[in-house]
């Protein structure tokens, strides 16, 4: 089996900046459907269909890391990508990785909150407001190194510095 993805690799390195780009665009669109589904009141006893599309969604949107990742589970090699961040070598860079993670499915379960509660704004009229900053809320934990990058760019000096030590 090595042998047979050693042959298409070459083939398929052409197309894959394509590849990719016609993923991402993919999983916009099912990222949409799945809004539209879960917001819409008309299907609102057929909430599974738009689990399904926000996952698939999910999925595409993290292509190169899904593919990395089953390269490594199923062929035990690393890939040219990194799947994910990853923290300065220290002794607690293992905890900061976690506390990462932690964030970005605390942000993830933030956004899916947020639209729930714009799905219900017809009813209570607050809920609008709680369900967009749920939404920017999760958006910035998902976000966080970046997040973080950003703010120590823009104040730069020790923020900078600090940042840079603790996140790499």
């Amino acid at each position: 089996m090595e042998n047979y993805v050693a042959n298409v690799i070459p083939h398929l390195q052409q197309w894959w900046p394509s590849l990719i780009r016609l993923f991402y665009l993919i999983g916009v669109v099912f990222g949409v459907v799945s809004l539209v589904q879960a917001v819409n009141p008309k299907h609102r006893f057929n909430r599974g269909i738009s689990a399904w599309a926000f996952v698939t969604a999910v999925l595409l949107l993290n292509f190169p890391a899904l593919m990395d990742s089953l390269a490594m589970t199923v062929f035990n090699k690393t890939s040219e990508q990194e799947l994910s961040y990853s923290p300065p070598s220290s002794p607690g860079s293992v905890y900061i990785q976690f506390a990462v993670y932690a964030i970005a499915t605390v942000g993830i379960i933030g956004i899916a909150r947020g639209l729930c509660l714009i799905r219900n704004a017809s009813h209570q009229a607050m809920n609008f407001s709680r369900g967009i900053v749920h939404i920017f809320g999760g958006i910035i934990a998902v976000n966080l190194v970046s997040f973080l990058r950003g703010i120590g760019a823009t104040i730069g000096g020790d923020v900078q510095a600090y940042i840079a030590k603790i996140i790499g």
